[in-house]
């Protein structure tokens, strides 16, 4: 097979790639995985370490400076390139025929120059396409806080790092959620910035339209002083009004419904930015989903269309599903889709004004691991469900904040704070706020 620099992809023709990814499965056997790269080890790993793990060291990479960041330990999800070593992509074919890189990804840079140093390389879904964090060469990460449901994806080996308590922080690319979802899932908080804040030289694209960084921790505290050497600084400017849209709300399951209800109740009697209630329009979500799916798919499909065309039987699951799609989307489609994207974004900005928008993560907690999986038809209306409330800030590439609401759910449910677009520390300060009111855990 021909070896890709994962700067050389091309797409290839949707009808061919698509008619390729639709014969997918047996007669071909798996590829072997290939060794670890040198710097670190999983050698003598359980499982389910290897299912979170794909390369770690003591630290793998230490701290190049001094600062706020002293003493934390990091996971990045194995889409950022770190020198001397491999992107893996959760794809041991993928893995097999990547370049060592020369240069550190950007957002990793900042932490390690701010005293953080490298804990290793976390598993992802293949090729970082796809939600429920199942991984078919690998193994799927185990969720410590919910031990029969899926770890959510892509970000889904670093989220279980933090959660396990092997990393206090983490880094994963959030281009459609894919921090939110294994946040929310895991009880942990996440913080995605303003699209284009931080820059993403480094990760290795899925959708450059909407890749975006973001960072998950156990706590606010720690996940505020991550976020804080990462964003732009900017001059405070207090968010003191916030606004709910039971419309929104009401797209998601009872039992996280009612979490959220109990605790927008509780908000209004704390000193919590003054909370209203006004719907958005809630018919145009699905639309919003739509569109922001199929420029993820049109743009994965040019990366990775030439890599899954030459060898098929290579991506497994739910990724092989989500290509498949994506090598059918037109070009007409793409640019519709784009359209649709500015004319949600323009939406949702009027929408919120200078307030903080308040709703769930997903729509659901974590789906089971046994329910018939990424297959099933619960796990796709729960991903759907999800699509449709994670879409509102996507659109519009704003900052949000992620936590673990107090419920009385067995699994986690998360609790969704997006601001306004440029007031990324300005939602850390909510986020503070909102930690001290007793509504979340």
């Amino acid at each position: 097979m021909t070896r890709l620099s994962r700067r050389s992809l091309f797409a290839v023709g949707a009808a061919a790639g698509a008619s390729l990814l639709a014969g997918c499965g047996g007669g071909t056997p798996e590829p072997e995985i290939p060794p670890l790269p040198g710097g670190g080890t999983t050698a003598g790993a359980t499982p389910a370490e290897r299912a979170v793990w794909r390369l770690t060291g003591s630290p793998l990479v230490p701290p190049t400076g001094s600062g706020d960041l002293d003493g934390l330990t990091v996971a990045v999800s194995d889409l950022f390139a770190v020198a001397g070593q491999q992107i893996g992509a959760g794809n041991p074919t993928w893995l097999g025929q990547a370049p060592r890189e020369s240069t550190t990804a950007a957002a990793l840079t900042r932490l390690l120059g701010a005293g953080a140093a490298l804990r290793g390389l976390t598993q992802t879904d293949d090729l970082g396409y796809g939600h429920s964090g199942v991984n078919d060469h690998y193994g799927t990460p185990p969720n410590p806080a919910a031990e029969q449901q899926l770890p959510g994806g892509s970000t889904s080996g670093a989220a279980a790092a933090v959660a396990g308590g092997d990393a206090t922080a983490a880094i994963g690319s959030d281009t459609g959620a894919s921090v939110r979802i294994p946040a929310a899932y895991q009880g942990l908080c996440a913080f995605t910035p303003t699209r284009g804040a931080v820059s993403t030289a480094g990760l290795l694209p899925l959708s450059p339209t909407l890749d975006t960084v973001g960072w998950l921790a156990g706590d606010i505290a720690t996940l505020a002083r991550v976020a804080t050497a990462s964003v732009p600084k900017a001059a405070a400017r207090r968010l003191d009004r916030a606004v709910t849209s039971p419309g929104v709300n009401a797209v998601a399951s009872a039992d996280v419904h009612a979490a959220m209800t109990t605790a927008l109740a509780g908000w209004k009697g704390t000193g919590l930015p003054a909370l209203t209630e006004q719907d958005l329009d809630i018919a145009a979500l699905p639309d919003w989903y739509d569109a922001v799916t199929t420029v993820i798919g049109h743009e994965a499909w040019k990366q990775f269309g030439t890599f899954v065309s030459q060898a098929p039987a290579a991506v497994g699951g739910e990724a092989r599903d989500n290509l498949a799609a994506a090598g059918r989307v037109t070009e007409s489609a793409y640019t519709r889709a784009r359209t649709t994207l500015d004319d949600a974004a323009a939406a949702v900005t009027e929408y919120l004004g200078e307030r903080v928008l308040v709703l769930p993560t997903t729509a659901t907690t974590a789906p089971s691991r046994t329910n018939g999986g990424t297959a099933s038809d619960d796990y796709r209306n729960a991903l759907r469900s999800t699509g449709l409330l994670t879409s509102i800030a996507t659109v519009a590439g704003l900052p949000t904040v992620t936590m673990r609401l107090k419920s009385a759910t067995p699994a986690p449910v998360g609790l969704c704070l997006v601001a306004p677009a440029g007031r990324d520390l300005d939602l850390l300060e909510v986020a503070r706020q909102v930690q001290g009111s007793g509504l979340v855990r």
